[in-house]
């Protein structure tokens, strides 16, 4: 396991070296030899210099890792699609699948120091460890098959067995060391998942055990000051352990070589020093995006349009879709597929008037009706101040001078009718367009329409435009697009930065795309608690 207080942190595009590289991970640099993690972009407000945030923010990448990875793997076996095709393939680096896009993507899965120890844990081999076998002059005749072959045979067919092997529950003073320290390991790393709940009791116990044996009651495994003394008392002990226990079968392998694994587990990493992440961090920004907008409200309740699994798919009934292609005489249709389109907010009645009392008015039934936030009636919603003031009925108070507004009973149903018309109608006259990018400010700072080669940013702003284009034309609605790109927040409830981001290049601002910050943190937690769904 390496040191996480003793590792280099790159956050910045300054040292990104200005490249499009879009590795998040660990990895070895060439020239001075040390570790290297690299932050997603967007985190220059990350604070480095804090141990217990870089910590921390490791572990949840981790966590994120492991949850991509699953999504992934459940939706291929889903789909039934086999491995050598076009699936996750596994090798010694790790694993690597071809992304919707026909891109290569790799994970490169070499954290063995944690891996071995997680995916070790196994409660029926600490129970076989932990219990005895002892010799004994005891016979058990419906095993005596099981020893002919060292049976004496004596004459007139007679056959003398000394002794057998026989589990026995004895009572012993403590468990076997290797599983104290197996399970200090682990529940050190559990605590750092924020997964202590998942482990056993006895797990815990094992692990108490331990660190009353062999550590100091302040040692933790990921303190920032105790690391390496913690660790150099792990190694004595497992090479202590190993020098002084005479039996060793299978179970006490399983668990001796995750512990090594965990303890020696830096010295493997593939051969361009990469050691443990994600060569394109491009599919998991868009997967962490759109899981996070399916699945809130605020987002889910206005999506009619959404790139899943690679297709377009509408998530409401729709007579005509906009993005539907079809070319000459061919009778296969295809789509365009923008990531996400948002109709407004829709509104409820109550955001615009409320009734109180029943009054009776020349004999008819009528509601005392007044409107909720008449300026921003008047500012953005006349139409509906016009048809209030079509229907209505006023008298005045004549003690206070005040106007008293009413409709009778059957324009009151007038009037809410035309409001839930005006509300749908509303909600599809302007649609937004989003996109999920994973790239830096720097980018689009940096853009020239008349760069040649690969020109990302130019592709991007053309396809927005096509989409906006044909919403306007099939569906006579205002758009506007927006790029959603990563930045770091460590305030949880923040969603995005307000206002958008003000880039500082003319020809990118032609476009009249928005450049809108999410903050990762806030997608990330959502993103690992989803993945425990």
């Amino acid at each position: 396991m390496f040191d996480l207080s003793n590792i280099d942190i790159i956050k910045t595009d300054q040292k990104r070296g200005y490249s499009s590289y879009s590795f998040v991970g660990l990895q070895r640099n060439k020239e001075t030899d040390r570790l290297e993690f690299w932050l997603p972009l967007g985190f220059d407000d990350f604070d480095h210099t804090d141990f217990n945030l870089v910590k921390g923010f490791f572990f949840k990448m981790y966590r994120t890792f492991k949850t991509y990875l699953q999504r992934k793997q459940n939706y291929m076996q889903s789909k039934d699609i086999t491995i050598d095709r076009d699936g996750i393939i596994e090798n010694e680096n790790g694993f690597s699948f071809i992304n919707e896009n026909n891109e290569q993507v790799v994970f490169y899965g070499k954290l063995n120091s944690l891996d071995k120890i997680i995916e070790g844990y196994d409660e029926l081999r600490i129970s076989s460890l932990e219990k005895k076998q002892m010799r004994s002059p005891e016979i058990d005749y419906s095993k005596i098959h099981r020893y002919m072959h060292q049976a004496v045979y004596l004459d007139h067919d007679v056959i003398y067995i000394d002794e057998m092997n026989i589990a026995k529950n004895i009572l012993v003073k403590e468990s076997p060391p290797i599983l104290q320290l197996f399970c200090f390991i682990y529940t050190e790393i559990k605590r750092e998942l924020e997964e202590l709940e998942n482990i056993s009791d006895r797990a815990a116990e094992l692990a108490e055990e331990f660190k009353e044996n062999y550590l100091q009651p302040n040692s933790s495994l990921f303190g920032e000051d105790t690391f390496a003394e913690t660790v150099d008392i792990l190694r004595e002990t497992l090479e202590d352990l190993d020098t002084k226990t005479a039996y060793k079968d299978d179970d006490y392998w399983h668990f001796f070589e995750a512990v090594e694994a965990f303890l020696y587990g830096e010295r493997q990493e593939d051969n361009k020093g990469i050691y443990w992440g994600f060569s394109s961090f491009y599919d998991i920004w868009e997967d962490m995006c759109q899981t996070y907008v399916l699945n809130t409200p605020e987002y889910k309740e206005r999506a009619i349009f959404a790139d899943i699994e690679g297709k377009l798919k509408p998530l409401i009934n729709v007579t005509l879709n906009p993005f539907e292609l079809t070319l000459n005489d061919l009778t296969k249709i295809r789509y365009l597929r923008p990531d996400l389109v948002l109709k407004e907010k829709e509104y409820g009645i109550e955001d615009f008037y409320k009734i109180n009392q029943r009054i009776y008015r020349q004999e008819k039934s009528a509601y005392g009706i007044f409107l909720v936030n008449y300026p921003s009636l008047q500012a953005n919603h006349p139409k509906i101040l016009d048809k209030f003031y079509e229907l209505r009925e006023k008298e005045t108070n004549e003690q206070t001078g005040k106007t008293f507004s009413y409709m009778f009973e059957q324009n009151l149903e007038k009037f809410r009718l035309f409001i839930i018309n005006y509300i749908r109608y509303k909600s599809f006259s302007f649609l937004t367009i989003v996109d999920y990018k994973y790239m830096g400010i720097w980018d689009y700072e940096r853009y020239s329409p008349d760069k040649n080669g690969e020109n990302k940013v130019k592709d991007d702003i053309q396809k927005q435009l096509v989409y906006e284009w044909t919403i306007q034309q099939n569906w006579n609605a205002k758009t506007e697009s927006e790029f959603w790109i990563p930045y770091f927040s460590n305030n949880p409830l923040e969603f995005e930065k307000i206002p958008p981001v003000k880039v500082d290049n003319t020809d990118f601002n032609k476009s009249k795309i928005k450049l809108v910050e999410i903050n990762f943190k806030t997608l990330q937690d959502f993103y690992i608690k989803q993945g425990l769904v």
